[in-house]
């Protein structure tokens, strides 16, 4: 017996902490998809502070080519974000780091998944890059 095609939900919990929904199969598949890589879940692990690719790459035993792609997938799980150490000579550095503290996954009464994002703690460069867009805003 099939079963209707019903939209998978996608719950993603904002940086100022209220619930996404998104009528979205794609980015629920992206999410299962980065779950259930264990070279993704590695990676996740090991980000808990912001850390270049190359340096993930060497923590989780992985081919450089290999973790670009990891951190590409997680990045469109949106579980991964991307921060740029900004360098006096120019030469500016990309990092990655967790974007979250977990993951929940629910059926609802119609049988669509809920998927619940909890975001990551803020960081005081996530503080500065809000206040730094509210003072352009002024401007």
């Amino acid at each position: 017996m099939s079963k209707p095609n019903r939209p998978q939900n996608y719950l993603h919990t904002s940086p100022e902490g209220s619930a996404v929904a998104h009528n979205d199969a794609s980015k629920t598949q992206a999410l299962f998809d980065a779950l259930a890589d264990p070279d993704c879940r590695d990676i996740l692990r090991v980000l808990d502070e912001p850390l270049p690719a190359k340096e993930v790459a060497s923590v989780c035993d992985l081919p450089q080519t290999s973790t670009y792609r990891k951190l590409e997938q997680l990045s469109e799980a949106e579980l991964v974000a991307e921060e740029t150490e900004v360098r006096p000579d120019g030469h500016h550095a990309t990092a990655y780091v967790r974007d979250c503290d977990g993951v929940f996954v629910g059926i609802d009464a119609d049988g669509a998944f809920e998927i619940n994002v909890l975001p990551a703690e803020e960081r005081p460069s996530d503080r500065l890059a809000l206040l730094w867009s509210r003072v352009s805003e002024e401007l």
